[in-house]
């Protein structure tokens, strides 16, 4: 019995200009979404996970960015193919969107009420007071104390974790179906990052949406997401439910990401990083993508004789078939 899909994305490929030569930020991926499920995209700075996620909400300037190929279906719409009036109707309304640091999305000559009211207008139909009063109810729901004065507060009178809540009160305003969380916690202290993340499971919860958490950090991956996508250079090297990936990952770089986490068994609490630097994206290695960074390299993936592309080595988890193939050495 096939799973039901709230989102699907095939074969997404959003591709930059740059002078004469092409960046493939992302690079033919696909994944589909669960309604009410956790599904985390995962992998270092410049992986394209944040890439995806804009592709998916219509934020890329079309000038700059070619997204005309693959489908984001999402009720029974290709969303590549909406006119930029229709995309509104779902953006931030059906599908909404959290940042990383929420000072760069929130308008600093604005009070909160404006901010979560304007949202609330634009896609409900509500008047001033109407959406003033369910901007109160949102900030109360996401536990910023005495919403009442509160949402007359500028953004900079609040601290990092009360700006981030005020975000998520707005992108929640209208009971979206999808939430997409593009590193959400990054900027905060560890103990703000905690609540933060116990805050967003218990709306999940109560509110039935399906989310999209976008990180580097693997140990809040495996706390909270149902299934994970672990990206590097535009391509997806392992997608598998998430139990799965941490006890049988498959793909070299899959394992050196697990492997570099931090524990909390760990006494020293070194920060591990992984050897090597993602390649420029203008010039990506040829045959496999992560060759100049395995461990496990062989003269196959250079050459060619292994072509990229996800094969499922378990029910429902798939690998490049390079760290399948390749994984081992001469």
């Amino acid at each position: 019995m096939s799973k039901e899909k709230l989102l699907s994305v095939k074969n997404l490929k959003t591709h930059f200009t740059v002078g004469n030569s092409i960046v493939k930020a992302v690079d033919g991926i696909s994944f589909d979404l669960e309604p009410g499920k956790t599904f985390a995209i995962v992998g270092e700075s410049g992986s394209g996970k944040s890439i995806t996620a804009l592709s998916i909400m219509g934020l890329l300037p079309n000038n700059l960015a070619s997204t005309d190929r693959g489908e984001i279906t999402f009720n029974n719409s290709n969303l590549i193919n909406l006119e930029e009036k229709e995309m509104r109707k779902i953006r931030g309304n059906s599908i909404s969107m959290i940042f990383q640091e929420p000072m760069t999305s929130l308008n600093p000559v604005y009070d909160l009420s404006f901010q979560i009211s304007e949202v609330i207008m634009l896609h409900q139909n509500k008047n001033k007071n109407e959406a003033r009063k369910i901007a109160i109810e949102m900030l109360d729901l996401v536990g910023i104390p005495e919403p009442q004065k509160r949402i007359d507060s500028f953004p900079h009178e609040l601290s990092g974790g009360m700006r981030q809540r005020a975000m998520i009160a707005m992108a929640l305003s209208c009971n979206p179906k999808i939430l997409i969380a593009d590193e959400p916690t990054t900027a905060l202290d560890v103990t703000i990052q905690a609540q933060i993340i116990e805050l967003m499971q218990e709306l999940q919860k109560k509110l039935g949406m399906s989310i999209i958490f976008i990180t580097h950090d693997l140990g809040v991956v495996s706390e909270i997401s149902d299934y994970v996508m672990v990206m590097y250079l535009g391509n997806t090297m392992e997608i598998a439910e998430t139990k799965e990936l941490f006890s049988n990952p498959m793909h070299p770089y899959t394992k050196s990401l697990i492997d570099i986490a931090p524990q909390i068994s760990d006494e020293k609490r070194e920060i591990k990083v992984l050897s090597g630097e993602i390649p420029s994206p203008i010039n990506p290695p040829s045959g496999c993508v992560f060759r100049t960074r395995c461990p496990n390299a062989s003269s196959k993936g250079s050459e060619g004789k292994i072509k990229m592309g996800l094969v499922e080595v378990n029910p429902g988890h798939w690998v490049d078939r390079c760290g399948v193939n390749c994984g081992h050495k001469e």
